[in-house]
């Protein structure tokens, strides 16, 4: 069975749904990365020192005001499962809370409510800038507990194994660096991202999961009506393997094209730099030959089910392993 997210199968090369994009999808993926990077501008938004503040933490608050800036109360369910993972000794889920109420929740609702799912830009959150800037890096850190608890916990929140948290300690774990760089995304997404999107009428989605995902862990950061769009903060401007498949991986795991999807595309927030493909054509380029999109989610499906089916579970004194 494949257990691990979508992104960590990715990052190994030899696992079967590498492979099975490698084998199908890199023909003309030269190509599509040498074009990708002639059309892209100047940077704009320079890089901090990673002691400053962490890179991947940025993306994760980075994604979160985005989400901010397009509806004005969107569901913050990852960030409260991994304020739960922290243990009930923090008193993280109370701290989580007081960040939630800033934010102009009614946290007695707000777990019950899903704001994931519109029809187009609603009009952002109207908290004053700079706490929501601390609050989405709040939101990222507890997301990234979700995500992987272990090595989240050994970050900023492992003070919080000692005392327990509150809103404005939570609040306080931004550095200046950090609010900088956030500052500095939010004008890139008012002036450049969101005016390119805001036509786009249709149903917008906000870290869409797919039917695929019962079957692979995998959640996008937008669909905007027909775009499935990744957000990226890399300080390079480029269009890497990895980043290809993730897209094309989100595409295929939409097995009923339950999002209608027609396009997918890249933001390089540090470039402000929005690039968008048409999902065929893309596909066809990359493969170098004509792909239906339809078969080919067919043969992901199967892959995907062929693993869960080989998977025998572990017996007592006796490790298993997939496909053993």
């Amino acid at each position: 069975m494949i257990r691990r997210p979508l992104t960590v199968e990715l990052d190994i090369k030899d696992s079967p749904v590498r492979r099975f994009l490698d084998e199908r999808f890199t023909s003309g993926l030269r190509d599509v990365q040498r074009h990708y990077r002639q059309a892209g501008p100047s940077l704009v938004v320079p890089s901090t020192d990673r002691q400053e503040a962490n890179p991947g933490t940025i993306g994760t608050a980075a994604d979160w005001l985005l989400r901010f800036m397009l509806h004005p109360r969107p569901s913050l369910k990852l960030a409260a499962a991994g304020a739960a993972l922290c243990g009930r000794r923090s008193d993280m889920v109370d701290a989580f809370l007081g960040v939630a109420e800033t934010l102009g929740y009614d946290t007695d609702a707000m777990l019950h409510v899903s704001a994931t799912d519109f029809t187009g830009p609603m009009g952002g959150n109207e908290t004053d800038p700079g706490q929501l800037a601390s609050a989405c890096w709040t939101l990222a850190l507890l997301t990234e507990v979700f995500r992987n608890p272990a090595a989240a916990m050994r970050g900023p929140l492992e003070r919080f194994h000692s005392h327990r948290a509150s809103a404005n300690e939570l609040l306080g774990l931004a550095s200046p660096a950090a609010l900088g760089q956030l500052a500095a995304f939010q004008q890139v997404f008012a002036s450049t991202l969101l005016p390119q999107l805001a036509n786009r009428a249709g149903r917008w989605v906000l870290g869409p999961k797919f039917t695929g995902s019962a079957l692979i862990k995998a959640d996008a950061d937008l669909i905007a009506a027909g775009l499935l769009l990744e957000l990226k903060t890399d300080s390079k401007l480029s269009l890497g393997i990895t980043t290809m498949f993730q897209m094309i991986g989100y595409a295929l795991l939409d097995f009923d094209d339950t999002y209608q999807l027609t396009m997918m595309g890249t933001f390089s927030a540090r470039y402000a730099y929005l690039e968008t493909w048409d999902i065929g054509t893309l596909l066809n380029e990359l493969a170098d030959q004509d792909v239906s999109l339809a078969c080919i989610r067919q043969e992901f499906r199967q892959l995907l089910l062929a693993h869960r089916l080989s998977f025998k579970p572990s017996r007592p004194g006796r490790a298993s392993l997939p496909g053993s």
